[in-house]
């Protein structure tokens, strides 16, 4: 009888230095799971991301940005070069060499101008007409845009009267431009990028104007060219009449 009590106090014991034990570790708080986790926020006018990492009891980071670069910086900054969707998938390890992974889809639209809407006036924007004025942005029920009336226009000088901004183009990218645009009458418009020097390399197209207001959005390809001081641009195509413009 007394070697059972013995071995009962013993094992009593044994079971209350455990129950210490656990609730220790428990009231710590402090979990070693291996997470991968982020968030970012998102600069569309630039194509920059700036990613904020939430990963917990990671090492090592390595970020896949979806277009071909990687980083394995803590919290990166990455400028896309053009617009799209992109798989962001964020990796990492602990001490232990273990690994968890984080995956997140990013969508980028790169804003190609500035004072798009001419709500700043002419900032941003070169203008030159046939009597070597500017002509005047215009503002009616709260919108602006830019407008000029060509009454004399010059045969041997098509491009004379336009509108345009410096841009910079990447070579090899794909840019949408979207504008609405009307006039007076039937008439058309040159829209499009190119280079502000130079051989005026190019890619535009041709739209037709009436007297509605329409949104034109057209798809450009700068495969022959790039620059930092590129344009979009906007050109009268050599013909008469009032034309209205307001791009995005």
């Amino acid at each position: 009888m007394k070697i059972l009590k013995y071995s009962t106090l013993v094992i009593c014991l044994l079971c209350i230095g455990l129950s210490f034990q656990s609730c220790e570790e428990d009231d710590t708080g402090i979990s070693t799971e291996l997470v991968a986790r982020f968030t970012q926020t998102v600069n569309q006018s630039q194509g920059t991301v700036t990613f904020i990492n939430l990963s917990e009891n990671a090492v090592s980071y390595n970020w896949d940005f979806g277009d071909g670069t990687s980083s394995i910086v803590i919290n990166p900054e990455k400028t896309y070069d053009a617009s799209g969707t992109y798989d962001v998938k964020l990796t990492v390890s602990n001490e232990n060499s273990e690994i968890a992974a984080f995956q997140d889809i990013i969508e980028i639209e790169i804003i190609l101008i500035i004072n798009g809407n001419f709500e700043n006036g002419s900032e941003g924007w070169i203008v030159g007409v046939d009597v070597s004025v500017p002509a005047p942005v215009v503002t009616e029920n709260d919108n602006s845009f830019y407008e000029v009336n060509i009454t004399n226009p010059d045969p041997n000088q098509p491009f004379l009267v336009n509108v345009s901004q410096k841009v910079a183009i990447t070579q090899g990218e794909i840019y949408v431009l979207t504008f609405e645009a009307w006039s007076d009458g039937d008439r058309t418009l040159i829209a499009g990028i190119g280079l502000s020097g130079g051989d005026f390399s190019n890619d535009t197209q041709t739209v037709n104007l009436t007297d509605t207001q329409q949104q034109f959005e057209i798809t450009l390809s700068s495969q022959e060219f790039g620059a930092l001081d590129a344009r979009v641009l906007f050109d009268s195509n050599g013909d008469a009449g009032l034309v209205r413009i307001c791009p995005y």
